[in-house]
Formats: C-alpha cells, sequence, structure tokens
C-alpha cells in the first residue's frame, strides 16, 4: 500500500512538471551592447570575416578541441563556420544579410539539439567610436527538456555574448593604425 502511493505521488509530479514545461516559452532573445573606441568600419571588419570569429567568440574556450571548417564566399552572404567538438557538439554559422559597416545578420542552427538561431550585429557611429548591438533570437522547439534547460543556460549565453562583445571591443581598438 506504502508503494501504491509513492508510485501515485511520483505520476503526478511528472505529469505536473510535464504540464509545466509545456507553458514554458520557446522562443527566447538576448540583447547586448557595449561602446567601441574605434570607427564602425573597423568593428565591422572584426565581426563581417567568420575567420576572425574564433578570436572573439568563446566557442574555443569552450571547447579546446573543436574544428572550425569555412566554405562560401569570404566575407560575404552566404559565408558559413560550421563546428564540430567534443563539448560544443556540432552546428554552423551562416551570414544572411549584410549592410556594409551597419549590421551583419546570421542564422545558426546547433545539430544536437536543433536550435535554431537568428542574430543581428549593428553599428551605430558615434562621435566618440561604435556602439555595437548584438540581438540573438531563438526557438528551443517543443521539446519539454530543452526549454527546462533553456531556463538555466540563459544566463550563460548572455555571459558568453558579453565576453565576445569585449574581445571584439579589444580587437577592434587596438586594430594597426594602417587599417583604420
Amino acid at each position: 500500500m506504502w508503494n501504491n502511493k509513492w508510485f501515485l505521488n511520483i505520476i503526478v509530479l511528472l505529469l505536473i512538471v510535464g504540464l509545466a514545461g509545456m507553458f514554458l516559452p520557446d522562443e527566447y532573445q538576448v540583447e547586448r551592447s557595449i561602446h567601441i573606441n574605434a570607427p564602425p568600419g573597423e568593428v565591422y571588419g572584426v565581426i563581417v570575416d567568420l575567420r576572425k570569429w574564433e578570436q572573439w567568440t568563446v566557442l574555443n574556450r569552450m571547447d579546446p578541441d573543436v574544428r572550425l571548417i569555412f566554405d562560401g564566399p569570404d566575407r560575404a552572404i552566404g559565408m558559413r563556420m560550421r563546428w564540430e567538438g567534443t563539448i560544443v557538439g556540432r552546428g554552423a554559422v551562416e551570414i544572411s544579410s549584410l549592410q556594409f559597416n551597419r549590421q551583419l545578420i546570421y542564422s545558426l542552427s546547433r545539430n544536437d539539439d536543433g536550435v535554431r538561431e537568428t542574430g543581428e550585429m549593428r553599428l551605430v557611429p558615434l562621435e566618440s567610436g561604435t556602439e555595437l548591438i548584438w540581438t540573438s533570437r531563438g526557438n528551443v522547439g517543443v521539446n519539454i527538456f530543452d526549454r527546462y534547460s533553456f531556463l538555466f543556460l540563459e544566463s550563460e549565453v548572455d555571459e558568453a555574448m558579453q565576453v565576445a562583445l569585449e574581445n571584439i571591443k579589444t580587437l577592434a581598438e587596438n586594430a594597426p593604425a594602417s587599417s583604420r
């Protein structure tokens, strides 16, 4: 009799957790910005070349053994960076829209969990440099476990974006004077 009550309580608890998970958001948006003491052209040069992304993203720090493969037109719509690693899994980033020295839009997909994301990096010219505004929007899908996991991963995404922005700032502000 005692075992039946425990079994019933566990079933009810699982149902409640499952039902609650269905009402968790399946979409997310994270936006961060940073002021960079460099002209928009210098910042644009750091973000438009996917080969330079390994210098500022946290992908390599998260998985030192990650393998990057680049294809498509260089620094243009359709340029793609694919990755494969033991920790970060497999995925790809592809440039989908560009406005010279003003904006980069990309699509990101992670093969292991099915997350699809769209990112936008906007450059706002200022008298004292450039404001870089990075927005990331995604959908975790209908999987309840993915919805719960993103509740805990949102702060990691936020932190990764902030570190990447600081790295972009460092690269753009320390670029050789001849490239400015």
